[in-house]
């Protein structure tokens, strides 16, 4: 472990706006299209029993995989970070993100639908070999945590920053290394928005009778989740690389 190492430059590239700014919106862009132009498109955004459609849930999944790649990658780089507690951290986050995407794909079940085992669906709200459907409504809290924090980290502390007296964290330290960069920003706001709009529209109103209004907010929301996930571990690695091909 370098403590003592220095970055070369006055920054580290970011990856292109390109993806993460209107790369998570495709999905959007994918159930309005799919829902003007196809009448059964409803029975293929989510997950139906003994049926692989889902596509909101299979596009997380897809989009966590190579998030637990990149997230590995980078710890295999640790030495060039500031603090043996950000490899202990990227090893962490990177087995939390290899839970989810299973977790989000019932490992395996929704492919291959195999009959839950019977100790797992007298406790398993939808009968999957999941677990997170066995927390009795506490799975809902751990993914209000997760957006909690995706708020605070792209939001709040950035605002902090530039309002609030904080210092903005020196480039290579460990809280560089800790906070999630902009990046992560647009994807939040897409997460809470979605939060926003099923609360008004499906349980304050009764728009959700109408066509686009009638969506699963509540899984776009964590398909959103994902894309944070992925291009926090992805733009760990990408901007890690630079910074150990600069130490001195």
């Amino acid at each position: 472990m370098t403590h003592n190492s220095e970055i070369q430059g006055d920054n580290l590239k970011e990856i292109s706006k390109l993806y993460w700014q209107w790369l998570p919106l495709l999905m959007l862009v994918v159930m309005l299209i799919g829902r003007t132009m196809f009448p059964d498109w409803k029975d293929y955004e989510y997950y139906i029993e003994s049926e692989a459609r889902g596509i909101v849930e299979n596009a997380a999944f897809v989009i966590l995989v190579p998030g637990v790649v990149f997230g590995f990658l980078a710890w295999r780089m640790r030495e060039a970070l500031p603090s043996k507690y950000l490899g202990y951290w990227l090893m962490l986050c990177t087995i939390a993100v290899f839970v989810a995407a299973g977790e989000e794909a019932s490992w395996g079940q929704h492919w291959f639908n195999w009959a839950t085992p019977e100790g797992l669906a007298a406790i398993n709200d939808h009968n999957e070999t999941n677990f997170h459907n066995t927390l009795n409504g506490h799975d809902t809290t751990i993914k209000s945590i997760i957006m909690v924090g995706m708020a605070i980290g792209t939001i709040v502390i950035p605002l902090v920053i530039k309002f609030g007296g904080m210092a903005k964290p020196v480039l290579g330290s460990s809280l560089y290394w800790l906070f999630p960069t902009v990046i992560g920003l647009p994807v939040t706001i897409y997460c809470l928005t979605s939060r926003i709009v099923r609360q008004l529209f499906q349980k304050w109103t009764r728009l959700d009778e109408y066509m686009y209004f009638d969506m699963d907010f509540n899984e776009l929301s964590e398909f959103f989740v994902a894309c944070f996930l992925f291009f926090y571990l992805f733009s760990f690695w990408y901007r890690l690389r630079q910074a150990k091909a600069t130490t001195v």
